[in-house]
């Protein structure tokens, strides 16, 4: 069954418990326990009878929290019902990832010493001599022309910030579980522990012989645009920042769908992005590509212009370039009035009301900050927003899968716009009526990126990936 909506976003309680409790024999005390849930204003998800002993019956309950401290109050109050033990209380994303969320295993059944040897010595030399003749042989005799290189220095991990590769390696461990539940590829956490970007750029060159495509993940800004850039430069490997271009292939895809809900026209989308780091600057690009007459970014400053000085870097600078056309500075409050298109990647709760009210009529608004949204879905419809999607529907994982394996099974050196704008376009044409963008959960939607990418690897002089 396809999960529509995952239920922490459907309850806005994110922290999810497993709660184990035993109802002594004669004791109707579930429907208690159920209350003391709805009473702590937490959720309840599935109820299982688990097992049945001598003198009790033990059930398995799904509990879903904002946190710690909801949790141990409901604790605290189930222990007081009577006729009620609290056996245990699970973290479950601690219990998901303990152990790791992969693991390699082998694809050949090795039953007997005649397996062995020929899977390993002596029989894999000659497979080992093959690829010495002829190293093109390695991507159908290896596992390269299916593997990946999830690749971080745990400097930008999710929103909290630099807190290292190791601990960072949860997130690429999850990443690596989408590509192999999504697209059935192989992909490998890799950690560079340094700070160094021409450290990190050398190491990862050193070993991309190794895999059939990098995706850089969770590096921050500005080191994260030269390291995409060189190793894209210098590999013969397709090369993407996930925080950069799986963002801006997600945010126009549902730029496209939400042009058909109102019926406006890309040419006439000005735009306004907060955020001016990876996120920002990958989004205001492939917009541009895709046929956005301009776009304004904003950082804390202010907005992104030619002439600026303060807090600007040479990326932001080559920013202000190629955007904001009529050299436009001011607030953000500034930047909004008469625009048609909002998209925040930035920070929580800026955006007011009585800004989108001086948007132009019947806005589209993207507000993407996670895990609270620049300006929230009740305020942005009440002031007139046509279209709201926060960062929750714009999931990254609806594009990549399908962009990399579209891409590896193409055999192309290197991403383009082009295949970015075919994957968005792909997933805006098989939305069902009434959504934004296609259900994760469906292989369809993934198999449907893989086909688009594809096609659009055949387009000649294709404009790289920036």
């Amino acid at each position: 069954m396809l999960s529509q909506e995952a239920m922490q976003d459907r309850y806005q309680r994110n922290i999810v418990f497993g709660v184990r409790i035993a109802l002594a024999d004669g004791q109707d005390s579930l429907a208690a326990v159920l209350g003391a849930i709805n009473a702590a204003d937490a959720r309840c998800g599935i109820v299982d009878m688990a097992e049945e002993l001598q003198g009790s019956v033990i059930y398995d309950l799904q509990v879903f929290t904002t946190g710690d401290e909801q949790m141990a109050g409901l604790s605290k109050a189930i222990e007081a019902i009577d006729g009620v033990e609290l056996l245990e209380v699970a973290d479950m994303a601690m219990e998901m990832h303990r152990g790791g969320s992969t693991v390699v295993e082998s694809r050949i059944p090795i039953e007997s010493n005649t397996d062995l040897r020929v899977v390993y010595t002596p029989g894999v030399a000659r497979v080992c001599l093959a690829i010495k003749d002829d190293p093109k042989l390695a991507r159908e005799f290896t596992g390269i022309g299916n593997k990946i290189a999830i690749v971080t220095n745990g400097t930008a991990i999710l929103g909290l910030g630099d807190i290292g590769c190791v601990a960072g390696l949860p997130v690429m461990e999850g990443k690596a579980a989408i590509f192999a539940e999504f697209a059935d590829v192989s992909a490998e956490p890799v950690l560079i522990d340094t700070h160094d970007p021409d450290e990190f750029i050398h190491v990862m060159e050193k070993i991309a012989s190794g895999y059939g495509a990098i995706q850089v993940e969770d590096v921050k800004a500005p080191e994260c645009f030269k390291i995409t850039r060189e190793l894209d430069k210098r590999l013969s490997i397709p090369v993407l920042h996930d925080d950069q271009h799986g963002t801006a292939t997600i945010v126009l895809a549902g730029l496209y769908s939400a042009l058909k809900i109102t019926g406006k026209k890309m040419e006439d989308m000005t735009t306004v992005i907060s955020g001016a780091g990876a996120a920002g600057t990958a989004i205001a690009d492939l917009l541009l590509a895709a046929g956005v007459p301009d776009v304004v970014l904003l950082d804390s400053v202010g907005v992104i212009h030619r002439g600026r000085t303060e807090r600007m870097n040479p990326e932001k600078e080559a920013l202000a370039e190629r955007t904001n056309k009529e050299n436009f500075s001011g607030s953000m409050a500034d930047a909004m009035k008469g625009r048609e298109l909002f998209i925040g990647v930035s920070q929580p709760d800026i955006v007011s009301g009585d800004m989108v009210k001086s948007m132009a009529p019947n806005p589209i608004i993207f507000p993407l900050a996670n895990p609270v949204s620049e300006i929230s879905k009740d305020d942005a419809l009440g002031a007139g927003a046509a279209v709201y999607a926060d960062g929750r529907m714009m999931n990254n994982a609806i594009a990549y899968p399908g962009l990399f394996r579209g891409a590896m099974e193409a055999q192309v050196e290197k991403f383009t716009m082009e295949m970015l704008m075919a994957a968005a376009q792909t997933l805006a044409d098989i939305v069902p009526e009434g959504d934004l963008l296609p259900e994760m959960m469906d292989p369809e939607t993934h198999l449907t990126v893989v086909e688009a990418v594809k096609e659009a690897a055949k387009i000649p002089n294709a404009q790289p990936v920036q």
